[in-house]
């Protein structure tokens, strides 16, 4: 992974940690990427066998949890009944509190 803007690198780093991504190593002085870099990260995540296993496997895991859009749906909607519970001074749920403003 490459990452280049401000969420990238924590995003690169939770990939990496769960073994979906490998990140490409930096320059410790002004954090360039160089083509040798490159050339081991890829390598390493496609050609070597072993590796290579484990992040299709890992990768594999995690799609069938991002994909599934039935489970986000009712992430979503716990939230949202969550949010409508909260009351404010024990009158006004959170919904009519924010249509009074």
């Amino acid at each position: 992974m490459l990452p280049m803007f401000a969420d990238q690198g924590p995003n690169a780093r939770l990939m990496a940690v769960r073994k979906v991504g490998l990140q490409v190593a930096r320059d410790e002085d002004d954090g360039s990427f160089d083509h040798h870099g490159i050339v081991s990260a890829v390598r390493t995540v496609m050609v070597e066998e072993g590796t290579r296993r484990v992040f299709v496997t890992n990768a594999l895991k995690m799609h069938e949890i991002v994909a599934d859009e039935e489970l986000h749906e009712r992430y979503l909607d716990e939230f949202i009944h969550q949010l409508r519970s909260f009351t404010i001074d024990g009158s006004l749920s959170t919904a009519a509190a924010l249509t009074c403003s």
